[in-house]
């Protein structure tokens, strides 16, 4: 005798399984930022923390935490962790410090030191990347940009990129080239040498851009105006794509032809193939605010959110 319950319910378990079968890994706390290294991801928190995964296994491995530091009232916060970035052996990590600014710190195994003081720079860092030549750039709310040698601790230039206020960076895949964004919705690209700005590229976002990415002379940028800005490098080309929401994270294939970005009314990945502007693929899974999306490669996206959770997508 046939049982029909038990089929239906074998049923329903492949089809959960297509829709929901993705890697989880569940964090301590909202994540900020992660980081891949082959079989390890590291991510950092709002709640002052940098959590190491094995990503096959979905277990940690190591935390590293910050002590709570104190607001301008004098009471004690998270002190949160924004960006991690790794040279090396060495996890480098952007941190809430005192009085507004924010920290550089470098973490290898268990220990943690502070790298350069934001008192010192006297602006507010808000992104920071390893540049081709094995340098620190530190993006800051004024729109500067510092190239600082970490081995010598000293500054190699500090320019001024824009008027506006700093929003979002993206180096380039040889880390030569700084694609940079601000309020005004003009996509700065920068020579990471000399910190020159070489180009600007405009027309297609006219508000403050959130997030910003780019691969095979590709950007894409999203923002506060709703929309996804694509620039062709070489061909100079420019469109966009409207969505009903703000485009606060995106993310772009290695090969230039897909994108992976959050929808914030859904809370789905939503996956468009630029040569149609269509969505091919909706991925469900995040409950809050995704903070970052990666390709891996052309079939995986990993994305990272405020729900405590990294996810492995396969497309």
């Amino acid at each position: 005798m046939i049982n029909i319950k038990l089929i239906t319910l074998m049923l329903f378990s492949i089809i959960a399984v297509n829709l929901y079968g993705q890697k989880i890994i569940k964090t301590s706390a909202p994540v900020s930022d992660f980081i891949i290294d082959g079989s390890e991801l590291v991510c950092c928190t709002t709640e002052g923390s940098v959590e190491f995964y094995n990503i096959a296994s979905s277990k940690r491995t190591k935390i590293i935490k910050f002590p709570k530091s104190k607001d301008f009232a004098g009471d004690l916060i998270d002190t949160e962790v924004f960006k991690l970035e790794k040279y090396k052996n060495t996890i480098i990590a952007l941190v809430r410090g005192a009085h507004g600014f924010n920290d550089i710190y470098t973490i290898n195994g268990a220990d943690k030191k502070l790298l350069i003081d934001g008192g010192d720079i006297k602006s507010v860092i808000v992104d920071v990347a390893i540049s081709y030549d094995n340098m620190l750039l530190l993006a800051l709310l004024s729109n500067e940009l510092i190239k600082y040698d970490f081995v010598n601790k000293k500054q190699i230039y500090r320019k001024q990129i824009g008027t506006y206020a700093f929003s979002t960076m993206s180096l380039s895949v040889d880390n030569k080239t700084m694609l940079s964004s601000d309020e005004s919705g003009v996509v700065y690209q920068t020579n990471v040498l000399n910190g020159e700005v070489v180009k600007r590229y405009k027309g297609q976002s006219v508000d403050i851009v959130l997030s910003i990415d780019n691969a095979k002379g590709i950007i894409v940028c999203g923002g506060k105006d709703r929309r996804v800005a694509v620039y062709n490098q070489f061909t100079n080309n420019a469109y966009r794509i409207n969505y009903d929401s703000f485009v606060t994270t995106i993310g772009i294939s290695p090969s230039g032809k897909t994108i992976a970005w959050y929808n914030d009314i859904s809370n789905n990945i939503e996956i468009v193939k630029l040569s149609t502007k269509t969505t091919v693929k909706s991925f469900k899974g995040h409950k809050s605010m995704v903070n970052k999306i990666l390709f891996i490669d052309e079939n995986k996206v990993v994305s990272g959110g405020i729900d405590n959770q990294i996810i492995v997508w396969e497309l």
